[in-house]
Parts: C-alpha cells; sequence; structure tokens
C-alpha cells in the first residue's frame, strides 16, 4: 500500500457539496452507465511480445505489437502489470515506434505476471492478456519517499458491496495534512481505476465521470464476479503519480425472500 489509507463505510446517497461542485453519487441499482463495456480477447486481435533477457532481472525491455485482422485506429494503449499475488501493480503506457509498442518493467521478485493489454479503438474498448514469468531483481523498485507527506481516506457507497451493483469509492486525498484541491489531470480525469479479482479473471478499468480536481474524487465501478478483489488507484500531484490500494469483499446478492403472509401474486 503506498499510502496511509482509513477505509470508511457509508450509506448515505444523493449528492456531496465540493466548493460550489456537486459530486453526483448514482444509485447502486443503477449499474449500466458504470459497467466497462470492453472486448475481451477479442476475435481478429493478436499481441506479439518481445522482452530483454527474462532471465536476467536488470533487463526490464518489452516490447509488443498488436497484429490487427481488421484496420482500426487505435487511440489509446495501456500496459496494466500485477503478480500472482496481486502485491505488485504498475500502470504504463508504452510509447509508438515503427508500429511496435514499448516499455520497461523491472520485477521486483521472481514470479508470474500478468500483463493487460487494453486499448481503445473507435469501435470501444479491447482487453488482451499475457502471462510472462519474469526474474525478479530483489529489491524494491519505486522511490519508498514518493508518497511521503500524503494521505487519503477511502468512503465505500453503499456499506456493503455486491458483484453487479453500483459501488462507489469516494477517496479524501490530503498532503501534508491539507486537503488537495489541484489534482493534475491525466488523460482529462483525475484518478485511473484498475482492479483484478482474486483469481485473475476479471480485470477492470475506469476513470471518474466527475472530475473537479479534489479534494475529493467519486468512483464509480461494477464488479461482475463475486470474492476478494483487489483495487489501485493512481492520481498526479506536484508532477509525480501517487497510488493507493486496497483489498476488498465484492459479495453475492442473496435470492429475494417471498413474505409467505403476503405472497406474490398470481400470472394469471
Amino acid at each position: 500500500m503506498f499510502l496511509i489509507l482509513a477505509v470508511q463505510a457509508s450509506t448515505a446517497y444523493g449528492q456531496l457539496d465540493l466548493d460550489q461542485e456537486v459530486l453526483i453519487v448514482p444509485d447502486t441499482h443503477n449499474e449500466k452507465p458504470y459497467i466497462w463495456h470492453v472486448v475481451k480477447d477479442p476475435e481478429g486481435y493478436e499481441i506479439i511480445m518481445n522482452s530483454g533477457d527474462q532471465d536476467s532481472p536488470v533487463d526490464g525491455r518489452f516490447s509488443f505489437k498488436v497484429r490487427q485482422e481488421k484496420a482500426e485506429k487505435i487511440q489509446e494503449m495501456h500496459v496494466f502489470i500485477t503478480d500472482s499475488d496481486l502485491h505488485i501493480f504498475r500502470h504504463l503506457r508504452p510509447v509508438l515506434s515503427d508500429n511496435r509498442y514499448s516499455f520497461s518493467f523491472f520485477a521486483p521478485k521472481t514470479g508470474m505476471y500478468r500483463f493487460e493489454i487494453v486499448l481503445r479503438t473507435e469501435k470501444g474498448w479491447l482487453n488482451l492478456k499475457k502471462d510472462i514469468m519474469l526474474k525478479g531483481v530483489g529489491r524494491q523498485v519505486e522511490n519508498p519517499d514518493r508518497d511521503k507527506g500524503y494521505g487519503v481516506k477511502v468512503k465505500l457507497i453503499p456499506q456493503k458491496v455486491y458483484a453487479e451493483h453500483v459501488v462507489t469509492f469516494l477517496f479524501e486525498l490530503t498532503f501534508n495534512g491539507e486537503p488537495i484541491k489541484d489534482i493534475e489531470k491525466v488523460d482529462g480525469t483525475d484518478m485511473q481505476f484498475a482492479s483484478w479479482d482474486e483469481d485473475l479473471q476479471e480485470f477492470i478499468y475506469v476513470t471518474p465521470k466527475q472530475n473537479f480536481g479534489g479534494p475529493e474524487v467519486a468512483v464509480s465501478a461494477v464488479f461482475m464476479r463475486p470474492g476478494k478483489r483487489a483495487v489501485f488507484t493512481e492520481f498526479r500531484h506536484n508532477g509525480e503519480m501517487h497510488g493507493i490500494d486496497l483489498i476488498m469483499d465484492v459479495l453475492k446478492e442473496p435470492p429475494q425472500v417471498t413474505n409467505p403472509q403476503n405472497p406474490k401474486p398470481s400470472d394469471k
């Protein structure tokens, strides 16, 4: 966990005042606008990835090419990386040169790593994945002082999170004890939000629909599978990216029980 994290539950709905701006918190049953509409492993697409010496922890070079049966212009490209235990997170924006995308990644420890290649065309989001065994460098890669002075409180709305329903994460961000009111936009948004379930079967990527620059950021998402999840978010401030991560449980909605004293009317 990069920041000091306090999770608070809230059952409040409606609107939240924020310096004359208003954050709208959606109803938990209004899930359609907040589902990440993405095509997983689409037909006609293939990721051809090369890396440096995978047996060498100091060679973190990666490059890949997207093979398409139909020419569709790629408008955005992201690479999300985690390990099999969901302890590590990287969000990279590869550089395009000579029809190949390239980026650098140094694995902190030896093991299997999941690479989620996320791209957006004029038809929408696509997600392709690769699992690669890497040798670790055996040390922390990130600057340990990068998040010094930063703090966050997180409220979940509603208190219990159910699969196929909207949950809103309300992040209250501070720096040196003062509210952050000048978050720097990345891709036009205040925050990037990514999440895997514990089996690495479901990955989602969303951004806030409302971007007021802080000190509160509301991100609404819909998880389709119940179970334990890791959530990773990023925001930019003072020219640096800062991360927040947390573990949460997504519940399966219990079946509705009919009151025997007030039975459901027959469909005659």
